[in-house]
């Protein structure tokens, strides 16, 4: 049976699209492109926020693309999503000038580290179909608004694999990074304890042991129930990997998300004599707990190992316990992680330069993901967590 012609509409509010209709859309994808989430990114004003519908008949909705618009005022955790850094650092180095990369549209989720396409699932492998005409709206009102640069970033494998079969030729990929997941199938922690090496087993006998004499005691949390304790604590860690916060932004951005995402939340706080010196906030969706923020006090959890069990060894016995069967533990520590049992995913980045690159950009995106990729494995060193399986230099779907 033939389909109808799609043809794609603006609306600059998430509300505006019929919830029923828009959770079909995103049922078993990730959080980061959930109605909830979302609507917490779309109420930072930091950046403007509007979606694309790609409708079909009698206006039945058939994809949603969120697009955010930067004009390249500083905004707290941008850096790892601006394309100046991520594509423009990595490929010409001192040649990128951030202000010519000004203003920036952002393809996609610009929050998370996980981009997926909102397609209906009745396309199945029909996603370019829905895709590409919505593709060419957003490159259309890049080039209407002026931006310098477009950019989908931070995309999974078959997102990424979409995308390149959407736009064909057009798509030069570059490899972002690499996302770790921890599997949490497991019967208990024992059995999890089972899978690890007898020298990592003994780590993390020592790293629990070092912890339960630190005299920490931990409880556990709705976001809504400690914003400004998590805001002051994660400040510090922020600065300590580069990231300019101040506790008023974090507190903002946790409030922002605690009031679509309360309920799907869960904090772990660790406290000495009732002070809080350390948390890890996880949301549930689905199958994942997502770990998504952290924060210390270094001086008072010093010599207890709080991060790596608020991290992933509380986090894990939690997930056993609830049924959840992945931890996604999201970008960097990649060595911390891949040790400890979780596995790596590419995770991808379609980057348009200012005008004066365009040309070139082919040559110069060619090799880059070898050349992650080989960054990747000195970074990991030892056990490389999935670094030796295909789908690293290009996705596959």
């Amino acid at each position: 049976m033939p389909r109808s012609r799609l043809r794609v509409e603006l609306v600059d509010r998430l509300e505006a699209i019929d919830r029923a209709s828009f959770e079909e859309l995103s049922a078993g994808r990730s959080l980061m492109v959930s109605r909830p989430y979302l609507l917490a990114v779309e109420g930072d004003p930091s950046l403007e926020s509007f979606y694309l519908l790609a409708l079909e008949g009698d206006s039945r909705l058939a994809g949603v693309l969120p697009l955010y618009r930067w004009d390249g005022r500083p905004v707290p955790a941008m850096d790892t999503y601006d394309p100046a850094e991520m594509g423009g650092g990595w490929l010409l180095g001192d040649r990128s000038r951030s202000a010519e990369w000004r203003p920036t549209l952002f393809i996609g989720t610009r929050s998370g580290y996980v981009n997926e396409w909102l397609v209906h699932p009745r396309e199945g492998d029909r996603t370019a179909r829905v895709l590409r005409p919505m593709l060419k709206a957003a490159v259309a009102l890049a080039r209407r608004d002026d931006c310098a640069s477009w950019a989908a970033m931070w995309m999974t494998s078959r997102a990424a694999a979409q995308l390149a079969e959407a736009l064909g030729p057009a798509a030069h990929l570059m490899l972002g990074s690499g996302s770790a997941s921890l599997g949490a199938g497991f019967a208990s922690f024992d059995a999890y304890l089972a899978s690890l090496s007898s020298s990592r087993r003994h780590a993390v006998r020592r790293e629990r042991a070092r912890f339960e004499a630190g005299h920490l005691q931990v409880t556990e949390a709705r976001l809504s129930e400690c914003v400004r304790a998590l805001a002051q604590l994660a400040a510090p860690l922020q600065a300590r990997y580069g990231h300019r916060h101040s506790v008023a932004e974090l507190e903002e951005e946790f409030s922002r998300q605690a009031q679509r995402l309360d309920s799907c939340s869960w904090v772990l706080i660790c406290r000495r004599e009732g002070r809080p010196v350390g948390f890890t906030l996880f949301y549930r969706w689905g199958d994942t707990l997502y770990g998504r923020a952290a924060g210390f006090d270094y001086q008072e959890v010093a010599g207890t190992a709080a991060y790596f069990n608020l991290a992933f060894y509380l986090p894990l016995e939690h997930a056993i316990r609830t049924g959840a069967r992945t931890l996604h533990l999201g970008l960097a520590s990649w060595q911390a992680k891949v040790v400890r049992g979780a596995r790596l995913e590419p995770s991808w980045l379609w980057i348009t330069p200012p005008r004066r690159w365009r040309s070139r950009w082919p040559e110069l995106v060619r090799d880059q993901p070898s050349g992650v990729r080989a960054w990747l494995q000195q970074q990991v060193g030892g056990p490389l967590g999935g670094l030796d399986r295909p789908g690293w230099d290009s996705p596959v779907r």
